[in-house]
């Protein structure tokens, strides 16, 4: 009964009383005070701290719940998916400026390959992706824009044909449509890619790159979503600008022009179109 009693007056104490004051020691002296046998400090004095009003810890309260708030306003946006992708990079070449290209020159050499990326979901808008690929050659197009040749694919006799093809690249994408099934993005990113290629033919000859390109692209990407089992599926399309190559040199041979010094310069275009399939977490 009386430890009841005591503990209701402490209460009855703590509500009535609106503050508190605490207080320390501190020593004021920046060499340290001394201390006496037994162990107050001399010198020290006491400063002290009024304890946080009703009001003081509403606020407190209400700008803690504010910021739980942004913290699962932010987590509850922020998503990540992890998929693999079917790839088939291109490379198409032709003369600078419509240059004509009067002998057997390589118009078109396709890949094929596996890709693995993920991308992360900041705001409902903004996304970040990273991918890596890795393949092969797939097929290869021969052409001359001598019309006694234009059709070259007629006589094409391949006796060789290997190369490969890898690149990583990374994306900033807006999402500028969606809904819960189906999601669009536009972005730009950066990719570093490394290919090479030997290709010989019966008619044609031989030939040959090595390519090792650090370029921008611009990246498109459809996605529809399978919400009761948090799969997706997707298409993508990279475009990367032209780059110029002399068709005949030490580590190319585009042309069957025998020297480099009366070979055309080439421009080439890249663009890779990616069949993806994922999960969302």
């Amino acid at each position: 009964m009386i430890k009841y009693l005591l503990k209701s007056l402490f209460l009855i104490i703590c509500i009535s009383i609106p503050s508190l004051l605490f207080g320390v020691e501190v020593c004021l002296i920046p060499s340290g005070c001394q201390i006496d046998d037994k162990g107050f400090c001399i010198g020290c004095v006491e400063q002290e701290f009024e304890e946080e009003t009703e009001e003081e810890k509403l606020e407190k309260k209400i700008e803690e719940e504010k910021d739980q708030e942004a913290r699962e306003r932010f987590w509850k946006n922020v998503s990540l998916r992890i998929y693999g992708s079917y790839v088939t990079p291109q490379f198409s070449f032709s003369g600078k400026n419509n240059t004509s290209v009067d002998r057997p020159y390589l118009r078109e050499v396709t890949y094929s390959g596996g890709s693995l990326g993920m991308r992360l979901k900041f705001t409902p808008r903004i996304s970040s992706s990273i991918s890596t690929f890795r393949g092969s050659v797939e097929r290869v197009k021969l052409n001359s824009d001598d019309k006694s040749k234009s059709n070259l694919d007629e006589n094409v006799f391949t006796t060789e044909m290997s190369g490969d093809f890898s690149y990583s690249d990374i994306t900033l994408d807006y999402n500028f449509g969606s809904n819960l099934y189906w999601n669009w993005f536009v972005g730009i990113g950066v990719i570093n890619l490394e290919s090479d290629l030997v290709y010989r033919d019966l008619n044609y000859g031989s030939f040959k790159y090595e390519i090792d390109e650090m370029s921008p692209f611009l990246n498109f990407e459809f996605s529809f979503h399978f919400i009761e089992k948090d799969l997706f599926i997707g298409l993508g399309y990279k475009i990367l600008p032209y780059k110029t190559y002399k068709s005949n040199s030490t580590d190319k041979k585009i042309t069957q022009y025998n020297s480099n010094y009366s070979s055309p310069m080439l421009q080439m275009r890249m663009n890779y179109t990616t069949f993806n399939i994922g999960m969302s977490f």
